[in-house]
This record gives C-alpha cells, sequence and structure tokens, in this order.
C-alpha cells in the first residue's frame, strides 16, 4: 500500500480544522488576510479530495490484495465524504463562487463538516491502530515490550 493517503489526510485534516475554526470564530478569520483565507480555502478543498481519492484507492489496493477489511470501514469512507461534501459547500459559496449562504448557515456547515471530519480521523486512527488496517502484520520486526526495565 502507497503511504500516500496518510501523507495527504493530515494536511487535509489541519486545514479542514483551521477552515472550521475560522467558519466558527469570525474574528479569527478576521485577524489572517483575506489571500491568507483564500489560499487555505483552496488548500483545504484540494487535500480533502486527494487524501480521499487516495483513500479509495489504498482500499481497493487492500481489496484486490485479499486483504481483511474491517466493517467500520463503510462508515469512515461516508464520515470522510460527507465532511468533505460540507467543505465543498462552504467552498463554493466562499466569494459567491456559485451561490451565497448566510453567515449563520456557513457556522452550521462549518460545524458540521468538522464534526464530519474529526469523526473520520478518529475512526481512520482506530482503524490503523486497533484493526491493522494498512499495515503489514506479517512483518519481521521486533514487537514492542509494553513492559517497563
Amino acid at each position: 500500500m502507497t503511504p500516500f493517503h496518510p501523507f495527504l489526510v493530515h494536511f487535509a485534516l489541519s486545514l479542514a480544522f483551521l477552515v472550521g475554526l475560522g467558519e466558527l470564530f469570525p474574528n479569527l478569520r478576521a485577524r489572517v488576510p483575506e489571500n491568507g483565507w483564500r489560499l487555505v480555502d483552496h488548500a483545504a478543498i484540494l487535500f480533502l479530495l486527494l487524501a480521499a481519492l487516495a483513500g479509495w484507492s489504498s482500499l481497493h489496493t487492500l481489496a484486490s490484495a485479499r486483504s481483511k477489511i474491517p466493517p467500520l470501514v463503510p462508515l469512515h469512507r461516508f464520515l470522510a465524504i460527507a465532511g468533505t461534501a460540507a467543505y465543498a459547500l462552504l467552498w463554493l459559496s466562499a466569494g459567491r463562487r456559485v451561490f451565497a449562504l448566510p453567515s449563520g448557515s456557513r457556522r452550521m456547515i462549518g460545524l458540521a463538516g468538522l464534526v464530519l471530519i474529526l469523526s473520520a480521523a478518529a475512526l481512520g486512527g482506530h482503524l490503523v491502530y486497533e484493526d491493522r488496517l494498512g499495515t503489514d502484520v506479517r512483518s519481521t520486526a521486533p514487537s514492542v515490550s509494553t513492559t517497563l526495565p
């Protein structure tokens, strides 16, 4: 499995967190130049989309290798795609690209996107660290001892 999904998802999460906080706390957004927020908005949606595509590709690669896919994977995928869709709505409405949203609606969508993305992140961590999805459990590396010397 290629490491593109974990690489991209960490950038996507940090940018999405910043955008979500900017929607919830307009004073935070007001302290940053408009060009800076525009760059963050563009980068967030780009990295969210790339992380989703890389995740889809990684899952396809694992399924092709006949790896065991945990039952929580569809929920993780749904949360990530729904969160990305919420951020896409914010991105489309920013600068009236397609439509304008009132500030209260933007806050609610920002909060929903933040909750969805952070839920997907927590579930993704569970899938990797508890269910060992995408890790090679047949590795010859010695296991880490949990006892203290």
